[in-house]
């Protein structure tokens, strides 16, 4: 008797995992079979700890966080916020919000990709299905309690390393895309040196809490850059400064944004296509 419910549930779960998958994918409009397949795959209580969970609807931000009836998994499987640590507003990002943004990273089996602000590992495992077993993903997160809970998360994932680092700094050696899961106010020149001919970068470009998610791909010598969406998401430690927070708000102030379409790296002298002219890199609105 006890084996039949066990099955029973087993079965309702694998069902609600793939009525989520399907949710994210109208949500985030996905085009890619592979990514709603990890989405339907990959358990996502497995990477949030033991329930009852405290969940946000992105439409419901207002009234808090409701905690779920009880520890089913089910609870899990809807396009929502589920908190990692409440207290500091920190979430498992939403699904399909990150779902949009691993699609525009294009990966393909075999590559090797950086994910800085990894959390729990949720999304470093939807990327590791991406990747495929011969591909690479590593992990970075600077919070150690989180760095430790992706890495005992992670241990099935043979592709998959974790490491206990500072991800604006951390030289993972050269990779073919990154996600970048915390809002920056500047671009890391390691970012840009790892990236491999036809590598591309995804990064939120943050005031506090809110900006705009810049895609940056790499076809040498040039760089093509351009603004994806708006965003709102928790900042990344050590990717912040006074100086930078000060440049990127002039230049959000002026607007402009839409306009840009390339990333400069060389060294030039301000002009009026600059929209903005950061320490060792340019966001222009010349092409390239």
């Amino acid at each position: 008797m006890a084996q039949a419910i066990d099955k029973k549930r087993s079965a309702n779960l694998r069902l609600q995992r793939l009525w989520y998958a399907d949710e994210v994918r109208w949500n985030a409009k996905l085009q890619s079979e592979r990514l709603v397949q990890a989405f339907a795959t990959v358990p996502r209580e497995a990477f949030l700890g033991r329930g009852p969970w405290r969940i946000l609807s992105a439409t419901q931000l207002v009234r808090g966080y409701t905690k779920s009836a009880d520890a089913d998994p089910g609870h899990l499987s809807h396009n929502v916020l589920v908190a990692i640590d409440s207290r500091r507003g920190l979430n498992n990002g939403h699904p399909s919000f990150l779902a949009s943004l691993i699609e525009r990273l294009n990966l393909k089996h075999g590559e090797t990709a950086y994910h800085v602000g990894c959390g729990t590992g949720y999304y470093s495992a939807i990327m590791a299905e991406m990747v495929g077993e011969h591909g690479r993903v590593v992990a970075v997160e600077a919070d150690k309690v989180l760095a430790h809970r992706a890495r005992r998360n992670l241990k099935g994932y043979r592709q998959v390393e974790v490491v206990n680092a500072d991800g604006f700094a951390h030289d993972p050696g050269r990779v073919d895309a990154i996600l970048v899961n915390a809002g920056v106010a500047q671009l890391s020149r390691v970012w840009l040196e790892i990236l491999r001919a036809k590598g591309r970068l995804v990064v939120p470009l943050t005031l506090g809490n809110w900006g705009r998610v810049l895609k940056a791909t790499r076809n040498k010598p040039d760089w093509q850059a351009r603004f994806i969406s708006s965003v709102g998401i928790y900042p990344c430690i050590g990717a912040r400064s006074r100086s930078a927070e000060r440049r990127l708000r002039q230049a959000i102030a002026k607007g402009g944004a839409d306009k840009v379409c390339s990333l400069r790296l060389d060294s030039h002298e301000r002009i009026r296509d600059c929209w903005l002219h950061g320490r060792g890199f340019c966001l222009s609105r010349r092409s390239s």
